[in-house]
């Protein structure tokens, strides 16, 4: 009986043990998945800090060239009003130069609504003029500042449509891709992207193509 009683407690303590070690085995593989689940949520968080920084530098950069090339055309404005005085010309485009150089005024006081207004009084009056192109442009410009992403799309759809040969093609076609990209429409930005990169290897719009396009095949990386 004794012998029995004795062998009876065995058993239950070897169970017991048994299911002490099944419990912490279960416990360690429970603190091994979090500690996995740790690991990968702070890689995506050092991976999207890293974009959110590229982000944030690209953003600067469109600024600063904004200010550059707000300062070019202030800068251009100043010396075909000087040359007016000594060679004048038609009262037609006078008048288109006017309206494009009081336009960048408004601009620069962010007074947008008006300057907008100006813009699409030079297109509509001088489709085809000296600052047509200009006026889409910027056109575009004050579009993408208020969200409207379509209406931007067309200004400057128009000047790679309608002025091939303009300086601001490579800057319109960055712009374009940087609307599919906030549309989502990676497949499309890159292709803008592209273009800006191997046919304006030089231009400044490349540079930030390239930042761009490296973000967004990273944001695909992520959803891959």
């Amino acid at each position: 009986m004794k012998k029995y009683f004795l062998t009876s407690l065995f058993l239950a303590s070897s169970l017991v043990f048994s299911n002490e070690e099944e419990r912490l085995e279960l416990l360690y593989q429970k603190i091994e998945r979090l500690e996995a689940e740790i690991r990968e949520l702070r890689n995506l968080l050092e991976e999207n800090s890293i974009l959110v920084d590229r982000s944030v530098e690209l953003q600067q950069q469109r600024y600063l060239d904004l200010d550059a090339r707000l300062l070019e055309l202030s800068k251009i404005a100043s010396v075909e009003d000087s040359e007016l005085e000594d060679n004048p010309i038609s009262s037609i485009t006078d008048q288109e130069r006017e309206l494009f150089r009081n336009a960048l005024v408004l601009f620069e006081e962010s007074r947008y609504a008006e300057a907008l207004e100006l813009f699409t009084e030079i297109i509509i009056a001088f489709p085809f003029g000296d600052y047509a192109a200009e006026a889409y442009f910027w056109s575009g410009e004050l579009f993408l500042a208020q969200l409207k992403y379509e209406d931007a799309k067309l200004s400057f759809l128009s000047v790679v449509d309608q002025f091939p040969d303009h300086e601001r093609i490579s800057d319109s076609l960055y712009k374009l891709g940087e609307i599919e990209r906030v549309q989502g429409n990676a497949a499309e930005a890159l292709g803008y992207y592209s273009k800006v990169i191997t046919n304006f290897a030089e231009s400044g719009a490349a540079q930030l193509a390239k930042k761009s396009e490296e973000i967004v095949k990273e944001q695909s990386n992520l959803v891959d």
